[in-house]
């Protein structure tokens, strides 16, 4: 790939230029529901306060509850939300596939949660991302010098995406900042920019200077050549100022995760529950400042005071005397000369009010489902069911895209940098040019699988007046799949499952011991009833069981 700094730079302002609307829509979100990320459209003084419009903590408190959710129902630390099995489905029956996959398995949730990949971390700031602005974008590689990998998350501020004609993100734009130092020790000093080399002899290392990192797909490579500029994804980093490549590599596939909670026709960016929240929480911070300005109204109130009779200020801390015209309380009829003054404000009604429009947040962020009750002492299992159900309605269709766009490109990335880095074990050569594929069991999927395990009892209930006349109609039923089904959606770790093969090997070997049995059985009545003949006198004979001579 023939490397053009000014179409690079000319691209990225395209797309910049494009999503100029988008920025000033982030900028209201972060201000209201992540003021950490509250610097879109300009700069702001880091540690510096950025809650100064907020006069209610609701809305950040939903946004953060429907991420914490993202993390708890998409990838839990707890418990193993993705299984590792071969495509051809005969190999996950061989003893030695089973193994590898059971123990790559192990080895990439170990890797993903070691405290140095920073998963944790950058994950959870996805995850507000995606619930505050619509799209979260996070890079996936390798720590220099380790077989570990590394994630980091990108602010939308400085990253620009685009998609392909399938409309998959396979583009991104990523400008950083780095001092003068920093820049030379990440790319070296002789591959910077003149200006930047000119800060470092000007002694002046802490300079700061923009850098354009673009991962693209390369049109133009070699594929049989495996240096890092003929990979499928060539990756640019350009000094800005000096317009000067710095550095040029690339990736076997494509480094970032850029998922979107939900997108409109001719859109690239997704749209989020925050943007639906949003009219609501301004009119709640609306809400918020009149109440607190009425409240300030009741609790110390403007006074009424004459103008004529009050001989200083009138003094409203404790303990403080107004000196005031004795005829003055002849001429009100003995009232005191100052009261306070009266508004009217209904701040029960303005409270009623707030809360309704808490609820309407709360809803926007799937509190009321997410908090839905799936069983009680007073619940049928009918009414279980149902609640399941509508749960898997309501949530299933988002956490399904975020599932196909987030969570299932990160673990394969993960799985192929550690594959290619040594940190998995040797495949055998079963399935060596086999493919591999991951199955996702997250509190989600299994909660569908539960709805399917339930319904099983339901219709065996249905059927047993009918089985008890017929009990040919089991048949209908496969026992075994039923079995291995019920067991997944209940969580049962599947290498406690004997495979097919083997139950198959079970049953032929149990078969075999009954026959052998039954056999042993008969031949011992055989035996038993010959020995009772022997004893009748002259039966035996007759009947040609004895040996000796017969009579003339």
């Amino acid at each position: 790939m023939t490397t053009d700094v000014q179409d690079l730079l000319t691209r990225q302002k395209r797309l910049a230029d494009a999503r100029r609307s988008w920025e000033s829509h982030w900028q209201e979100l972060a201000e209201f529901l992540l003021p950490g990320r509250a610097d879109i459209t300009g700069a702001r003084t880091p540690g510096g306060k950025r809650t100064e419009r907020q006069f209610d903590s609701v809305p950040m408190q939903a946004a953060r509850g429907l991420a914490a959710s993202l993390d708890g129902l998409l990838k839990p630390k707890t418990q193993r939300w993705f299984a590792l099995r071969a495509v051809e489905d005969a190999l996950n029956d061989d003893e030695a596939a089973k193994l590898w996959l059971r123990e790559a398995e192990d080895r990439l949730f170990r890797a993903l949660y070691d405290p140095k990949a920073r998963f944790l971390q950058r994950s959870a700031e996805v995850d507000l991302d995606l619930v505050v602005f619509g799209t979260g974008v996070m890079f996936i590689g390798e720590r220099h010098g380790v077989d570990g990998l590394l994630f980091q998350s990108l602010h939308l501020r400085d990253t620009f995406i685009a998609e392909n004609a399938e409309g998959e993100i396979d583009t991104v734009f990523r400008r950083m900042r780095l001092t003068a130092r920093q820049a030379a020790q990440k790319f070296g000093r002789e591959a910077i920019g003149a200006r930047t080399r000119e800060a470092l002899d000007r002694d002046e290392p802490d300079r700061i200077f923009e850098f354009l990192q673009a991962v693209l797909p390369r049109a133009d490579r070699d594929p049989r050549r495996q240096d890092v500029r003929q990979m499928p994804f060539a990756s640019i980093v350009v000094d800005i100022e000096s317009e000067h490549v710095v550095g040029e590599s690339g990736f076997r596939e494509f480094p970032f995760v850029v998922p979107r909670w939900d997108t409109a026709t001719d859109e690239v960016y997704g749209r989020s529950p925050g943007m639906l929240a949003l009219p609501d929480v301004n009119t709640l911070n609306q809400m918020g400042k009149t109440i607190l300005e009425a409240g300030h109204k009741v609790v110390n109130p403007p006074l009424l005071v004459p103008n004529d009779g009050i001989q200083a200020n009138p003094r409203t801390f404790p303990g403080g005397i107004t000196p005031f015209d004795a005829a003055l309380l002849m001429q009100t009829g003995g009232r005191p000369p100052v009261m306070p003054l009266v508004t009217g404000g209904n701040i029960p009604l303005g409270r009623e009010m707030q809360n309704d429009v808490r609820e309407q947040i709360w809803a926007a962020f799937f509190r009321n489902v997410l908090q839905l009750p799936f069983a009680g002492p007073q619940m049928t299992a009918t009414e279980i069911l149902e609640r399941k159900a509508e749960f898997m309605r309501v949530i299933g269709p988002t956490f399904g895209r975020l599932e196909a766009d987030y969570t299932g490109p990160m673990v394969e990335r993960a799985f192929r940098v550690l594959l290619r880095g040594g940190a998995l074990p040797e495949p055998p050569p079963a399935l060596r040019g086999a493919g591999v594929r991951f199955e996702y069991a997250s509190p989600i999927a299994r909660a569908q699988k539960q709805i399917d395990a339930a319904a099983l009892g339901k219709t065996v209930q249905d059927l047993a007046p009918l089985a008890a006349q017929n009990p040919a109609l089991l048949d209908n039923f496969d026992e075994d799949r039923v079995a291995r089904d019920v067991a997944e959606a209940n969580g049962l770790p599947q290498h406690w499952i004997r495979p097919a093969a083997a139950v198959a090997q079970l049953r032929a070997g149990r078969a075999a011991a009954a026959q052998a049995e039954a056999q042993a059985r008969d031949a011992e009545r055989l035996a038993e009833s010959a020995a009772k003949l022997g004893r009748v006198p002259g039966l035996a004979a007759a009947v040609g069981l004895g040996g000796g001579e017969g009579r003339p």
